[in-house]
């Protein structure tokens, strides 16, 4: 079942607080009417991330992954791989060479 909303509210703003208003969507990626509804309710609201977080955010859910299946391997057979491990010391090394060089 889809949120009625059957109220609507005309909102006049000068030139200084529209701009601020149109930064302030654009920082958040949200859509105008999210955005003030998301301040109405008294919700945080964050930036969206930059490009490069994606990007990072993908290679750590990676190496996570990885090491979780290292651990589960550990656990089941007593033992880990060395082709195991030294694929976690690559992508933890390649993660950290990007943190270092874009933050």
């Amino acid at each position: 079942m889809a949120r009625r909303r059957d109220h609507v509210i005309a909102l006049r703003l000068n030139d200084r607080e529209y701009r601020h208003l149109c930064q302030q969507v654009a920082i958040s990626g949200l859509p105008r009417e999210e955005y003030l509804r998301s301040l109405i309710m008294g919700r945080t609201i964050h930036p969206r991330p930059c490009t490069h977080h994606e990007e990072l955010m993908r290679k750590v859910a990676g190496l996570c992954n990885n090491a979780n299946q290292l651990a589960h391997r550990a656990n089941s057979t007593g033992v880990a791989g060395q082709q195991s491990v030294d694929e976690i010391t690559r992508i933890a090394k390649e993660i950290w060479h990007e943190i270092k060089i874009k933050y």
